[in-house]
């Protein structure tokens, strides 16, 4: 949800961007109609957990639907974002401190330049991580101390909070040995032909050890327990049971803002997957 400074005037509305943050040409769809608020959603979990596929495809049902969705990433989605990405994803001598200021920092600029403004236009946007990421890798799983990453998430965010987050959780046993049989780190999501993701030379997360990443599990397992905006799913199963389960979250909450409930309750095309 956007905080109070909601009713102020705002910035310009940036034009739509791909995961890459670059402008997606002819990405405004025709809508059939206007929710009464913005919604915010976003997806967190480790390494190989299908963030990625699961975001793309929410926000391309929408679409479907005639609805404003935006998909972005963190660290990414705006050109100070993507460059921060480039970095903070290789460059495998950043001490913990200087890589949590990095991640804030393009995560400052994806709210200021994307986030709020299309939240004030009444958008639903999508985004790939965002303050709870921080808070289970760069906390749980690097030790910073949680004081003061919250100080820095208020900063970058101003106490823009999540309407949903999605959780996918998986055994990173699991989820490690399959990133490592991939030679790139792509999404091989076949959606509207679209591909996003990490190059095989940005994988520094990827390659911390197992104890790393049960840290970061144990942060997340434990944040959410703490609040209604967290939807916990397994991600172990097929794509589109993972996609049915995210989208009957997802539904109530475009009724609540106005949405008209019968569209929404159409079957979308079921994957063999």
């Amino acid at each position: 949800m956007i905080p109070n400074d909601a009713n102020q005037s705002s910035t310009p509305v940036q034009p739509d961007l791909m995961s890459n943050g670059t402008a997606q040409a002819g990405a405004a769809p025709h809508q059939s109609f206007k929710l009464t608020k913005g919604l915010f959603i976003t997806f967190e979990g480790g390494e190989g957990a299908g963030k990625t596929t699961q975001a793309s495809r929410l926000a391309n049902r929408l679409k479907e639907l005639g609805l404003d969705a935006q998909l972005a990433r963190e660290p990414g989605g705006t050109a100070l974002g993507e460059q921060i990405r480039s970095i903070v994803k290789r460059d495998t001598r950043i001490g913990t401190a200087a890589e949590t200021l990095l991640f804030v920092a393009a995560r400052a600029q994806l709210v200021s330049e994307l986030v709020k403004p299309r939240l004030r236009r009444k958008s639903i946007v999508i985004v790939d991580r965002f303050v709870d990421s921080t808070i289970a890798y760069q906390g749980y799983g690097r030790g910073m101390k949680m004081e003061h990453i919250a100080t820095l998430n208020q900063i970058a965010t101003g106490g823009l909070t999540p309407d949903l987050t999605v959780l996918l959780d998986a055994d990173p046993n699991v989820t490690l040995s399959r990133v490592e049989t991939t030679p790139t780190l792509i999404d091989d999501s076949t959606i509207k032909g679209e591909r996003s993701g990490d190059r095989a030379d940005e994988r520094k997360f990827e390659r911390e050890p197992l104890s790393f990443h049960e840290k970061v599990r144990q942060g997340y397992q434990e944040l959410a327990r703490d609040g209604k905006r967290w939807c916990v799913i397994r991600a172990d199963q097929a794509q589109h049971r993972v996609a049915d389960a995210i989208w009957k979250r997802v539904r109530p909450l475009l009724i609540e803002r106005g949405a008209d409930a019968e569209p929404l309750t159409r079957k979308q095309g079921v994957s063999s997957e």
